[in-house]
């Protein structure tokens, strides 16, 4: 379709798309090893994996090429989910679905991932940049540039396409798992156009590049030189950053790496978005929401309302982080890693670090501030690369947060939400379009998706239910979380977090937190090291191989199995007791009893749909469960 032909887009219409011809592509399936064992019932990222991938093929709209709709209702009577400018948030379920089948084997509605994959390359223009369509609810791009002035929305544009390099970020990312599966495909002769097409877009400085604030039109001159956006604004690189190291990783592509560095160098040292120690800033630069003066010789691009001004939002400081750390981790730059140590330490000073409870902005004094589960998922994130890399030990944050906060905002049941919106008004019928909004089966379609909005004893919170922004992110966090449990590598097994997992060296069975004892049945020859959590001391650890009794040392906090024989199983046990512990979290008082890093009980509860109803973990005797395990004959470090 030219951007000269713009017409209305009506119900029933195709999905208009820049493009029409795309090259022939195959999504191979996920294979590996499966076979049914009893597993206890503890904490288990393989099902709460395989449960993610319903919600991220669930809350789809199939007659409009498996569209993400953004927002859900469990509020509403019946529960609702919309379309709204922020379906763009596909890209991230794009990256994420991958993963989750990787690590849970699911076939589930499989035929979302082709279709988004076509989808993807016939949004690539001939200029390299990924063009999404108009449709009637999009009255301009989010975080375009009337969303920035944060004015009344101007009159459409005439074209038909827009593209945001932010969101190009994790277009890329999900094409470059594509490729690592399928390196005969398109994919990588196709990743190399978006990135040549953002080189040309980028205004570069030498040192270092930004994007001009806003959204690009096909056909239209470039912008070669404009004003540098500042504070909040400034952040949006950080989904442009990871995607490009993503694919640098894997490429060794040198335009990938030099556009990702210098975005980083931009983000950090001249987006006024963070301290010179990582402290994170608020949303604006200037004093009056205005344009800020000149920098280096560039005008700053930063509006916004006096309300928002002195916001410091937490996600839009984690997310550009971990972009900057996968940068960085990939070329080697200790200068930017050190930084983003720096900002993780000082911003986990915000939060709550017994359950991972993160509010979605920071020091509002007067207000309560929920938990995106955007924020907790990229603080776990940070933890997990940051302590692998060994930039630092943060494996029992990552534990606390991961047991708890985390664990807690999955959605597992869909019953109660139901009941949550019959007591509601009945939505009128004037508010329904069908174009736009969805009723069938909403709770059941969106069951392992994450909270927006929780508060620290309640799911649904002070919000409607979930905005998928924080699926997206938190999906690829159970990727982290998977991925970094155990680590392997020539012949050495470390096993880094104590939950059930199975891998094709050893098959890890947790009883935290029933008992404190944790079981490795070893598959291949490894020499074997286990890290043993904060509240377990090293002299109370015993450790048996088939039974007999196996003199262990330590290594840190690693105990040091030593070699081990397929066929073996080791045992690791430790005293585990409850104890009770006052938090303040967001202007409240809790009491919160504990066994392990585990919440067991939360006082007071939750009024709609309680957190942390884990009443059986309080019995001290391990619950079994039988399970079909999947070990993925493929390995991808993300």
């Amino acid at each position: 379709m030219s951007n000269k032909s713009k017409k209305t887009w009506n119900p029933g219409d195709p999905i208009p798309y820049v493009r029409q011809e795309i090259p022939k592509f195959d999504v191979p399936p996920h294979q590996g090893e499966r076979y049914e064992t009893m597993v206890p019932d503890t904490l288990d990222i393989q099902e709460r994996a395989a449960l993610a991938v319903n919600g991220l093929t669930g809350p789809l709209d199939a007659g409009k090429d498996y569209m993400l709709y953004f927002n859900v209702s469990f509020r509403t009577n019946p529960p609702a989910m919309w379309h709204r400018g922020s379906d763009i948030c596909g890209v991230k379920f794009e990256e994420a679905l991958p993963l989750m089948r990787l690590a849970s084997g699911s076939h589930l509605n499989e035929q979302v991932d082709g279709a988004w994959m076509a989808n993807a390359l016939r949004q690539i223009g001939p200029d390299g940049l990924v063009y999404w369509p108009f449709f009637p609810w999009v009255k301009t791009p989010d975080w375009g540039v009337h969303y920035a002035s944060r004015k009344e929305a101007p009159p459409r544009p005439a074209e038909d396409f827009y593209s945001l390099p932010l969101f190009t970020g994790r277009r890329i990312g999900a094409m470059t798992l594509y490729h690592l599966r399928d390196p005969a495909g398109p994919w990588d002769q196709e990743i190399r156009r978006i990135v040549d097409g953002l080189r040309d877009i980028v205004i570069d400085k030498g040192d270092y590049a930004y994007f001009p604030q806003g959204e690009f039109y096909p056909n239209r001159p470039r912008v070669r030189d404009a004003a540098m956006p500042v504070g909040i604004w400034s952040s949006l690189v950080g989904w442009t950053i990871q995607g490009l190291a993503q694919y640098h990783r894997v490429s060794r592509y040198e335009p990938a790496m030099d556009i990702a560095g210098k975005l980083a160098r931009y983000l950090v040292r001249h987006g006024r978005y963070y301290g010179p120690d990582g402290e994170f800033l608020p949303n604006y630069a200037g004093e009056d929401g205005g344009r800020v003066p000149e920098k280096d010789g560039v005008p700053g691009f930063e509006p916004g309302t006096v309300e928002w001004k002195k916001y410091i939002h937490f996600q839009h400081h984690t997310v550009p982080l971990l972009g900057t750390l996968d940068h960085a981790l990939a070329v080697g730059d200790k200068e930017l890693a050190d930084f983003v140590r720096r900002a993780f330490e000082w911003s986990k000073t915000k939060g709550n670090l017994l359950v991972g409870y993160f509010p979605e902005n920071i020091d509002r004094v007067h207000d309560l501030q929920t938990s995106e589960l955007c924020e907790v998922a990229g603080m776990i994130g940070l933890a997990l690369k940051l302590s692998a890399a060994g930039l630092g030990d943060y494996w029992d944050d990552a534990d606390r947060w991961i047991r708890n906060q985390f664990a807690e905002g999955q959605l597992l049941q869909s019953d109660w939400a139901y009941r949550a919106g019959t007591a509601g008004p009945k939505m009128p019928d004037a508010t329904f379009d069908p174009v736009v909004t969805c009723c069938d089966r909403v709770p059941e379609r969106n069951v392992g998706a994450f909270a927006g909005w929780p508060s620290a004893n309640d799911w649904l919170g002070q919000g409607p239910g979930i905005m998928h922004c924080c699926t997206g992110n938190a999906t690829r966090a159970l990727y982290y979380i998977w991925e970094n449990i155990l680590a392997y590598e020539n012949g050495k097994l470390r096993v880094n977090l104590l939950l059930n997992r199975a891998s094709p060296w050893a098959d890890i069975n947790s009883h935290i937190p029933y008992t404190g004892q944790v079981d490795v049945k070893v598959k291949q020859p490894v020499a074997l090291s286990v890290r043993i959590p904060e509240w377990v001391t090293p002299d109370e650890v015993r450790c048996s191989v088939n039974g007999q009794e196996r003199r262990i040392r330590f290594d840190g906090r690693y105990v040091q199995v030593g070699g081990v024989s397929p066929g073996d199983e080791t045992t690791l046990t430790f005293s585990i007791a409850e104890r009770t512990d006052k938090a303040w979290i967001e202007k409240v008082n809790y009491t919160l009893i504990r066994k392990g890093n585990e919440v067991v009980r939360i006082i007071p509860p939750g009024m709609i749909w309680p957190l942390y109803q884990r009443e059986h973990y309080r019995e001290n005797s391990t619950r079994w469960r039988k399970v079909e395990r999947f070990v993925s004959n493929e390995r991808i470090c993300w």
